[in-house]
């Protein structure tokens, strides 16, 4: 008999379930809270006739309309240590566990590894789909495996970080299996003498200038996770008050034919080679011979001086021009609207195309 906890809900608002906030539904609906509940569920005849879409925290999607199917809310929880040494620790993590907690739990026992994904919204399951990073990590440098239900016959499969293969903004669960796998948990490796990455700088702040503001070196693994924490609070909005799917747009890759005309508008751009995932000391503007190169959007949007732009009930974040938010009731019609907007602007100003980060749904 199915547990009470799957039951199947009919037309559920999404509205409380997306953080941009956008009030569309869902034909069906339904939470799992652990593999056994997942596998019952699997099996209904609702869900097996009906196209099936996996939400975490719900902060990197789009939804542009009523989803005509299931909604599949992973809510599957634990954190546990799987291995331990002098040196290591792994941790598996339940899919449904919210990110924020899990850096600060890891960050509390002292362990290194996830520090400057601080903040991150969004859930663990979700984490390796996007292969998140910022202030420079990536979470491929700590990620070592991602167990997964096969969405067609429910057996369980146990992805390796290398075949998870994790890229820039994507992963395997993106693009040759998307639609196939549920994660349920994964593993982390965390260093019990972390060493720390301080390299991160933007155009306006650094890691290293953060963390001066806040003592005197040695740092700790501490100090490093409140310096992201203190910088995100003060560029990005908040989540609990304002509608954000997060960055809308990937950094773009351009020739180098094209960054020479980008130059010629913007002549301070940082840029960075293509392949360029881990942040580290490199002179960003010099030294790079491929073919192609990755420069930042946020950078383009604000050289338009469209850096706190406003158009009904949508708008550009001022200190984070790819957090393109809802203020109050903006439909997906609109919201589509404002970021088709955004990128004519930038395509006919510098002839860069710009891309979605976020899930379109």
């Amino acid at each position: 008999m199915m547990m009470a906890t799957c039951r199947i809900q009919r037309d559920f608002s999404l509205k409380d379930e997306n953080s941009l906030r956008l009030d569309v539904s869902s034909k069906y609906y339904v939470i799992v809270h652990s593999v056994a509940e997942l596998k019952i569920i699997l099996s209904n005849g609702i869900v097996a006739a009906n196209k099936v879409f996996i939400l975490g925290g719900g902060s990197n999607i789009l939804l542009t309309k009523d989803y005509q199917g299931v909604v599949l809310k992973i809510n599957i929880k634990g954190i546990q240590i799987v291995y331990e040494d002098d040196q290591y620790v792994h941790v598996e993590i339940g899919a449904g566990e919210d990110w924020p907690s899990v850096v600060e739990y890891v960050v509390s026992n002292g362990w290194g590894g996830i520090e400057n994904l601080a903040s991150v919204p969004g859930t663990a399951g979700a984490a390796p789909v996007q292969n998140i990073a910022c202030y420079g990590h990536n979470l491929h440098e700590t990620l070592l495996s991602v167990d997964a239900i096969n969405l067609a016959n429910g057996f369980k499969k146990t992805f390796s970080a290398d075949e998870c293969d994790l890229g820039y903004r994507t992963s395997i669960f993106k693009t040759k299996l998307s639609g196939q796998y549920v994660i349920v948990s994964i593993v982390l490796k965390l260093n019990k003498f972390p060493v720390l990455n301080t390299s991160y700088k933007s155009r306006y702040e650094s890691v290293e200038n953060e963390l001066f503001k806040i003592g005197r070196p040695p740092y700790n693994v501490k100090d490093v996770y409140q310096a992201i924490v203190n910088i995100r609070k003060r560029k990005l909005p908040d989540i609990t008050t304002v509608g954000t799917v997060g960055s809308v747009f990937k950094n773009p890759l351009i020739t180098q034919k094209q960054l020479a005309k980008v130059k010629k508008l913007c002549p301070d751009i940082h840029y960075y080679p293509a392949n360029h995932l881990i942040y580290t000391n490199i002179n960003c503007n010099s030294g790079i011979n491929d073919e192609m190169v990755k420069i930042p959007a946020a950078w383009l949007i604000e050289d338009m001086g469209w850096a706190g732009k406003r158009v009904g009930n949508c708008g550009i974040w001022k200190t984070q021009p790819l957090n393109i938010v809802n203020y109050g009731n903006a439909t997906p019609e609109e919201y589509l609207s404002f970021i088709n907007m955004v990128k004519d602007a930038v395509f006919n100003k510098y002839s860069v195309s710009l891309y979605p980060e976020a899930v379109i749904v």
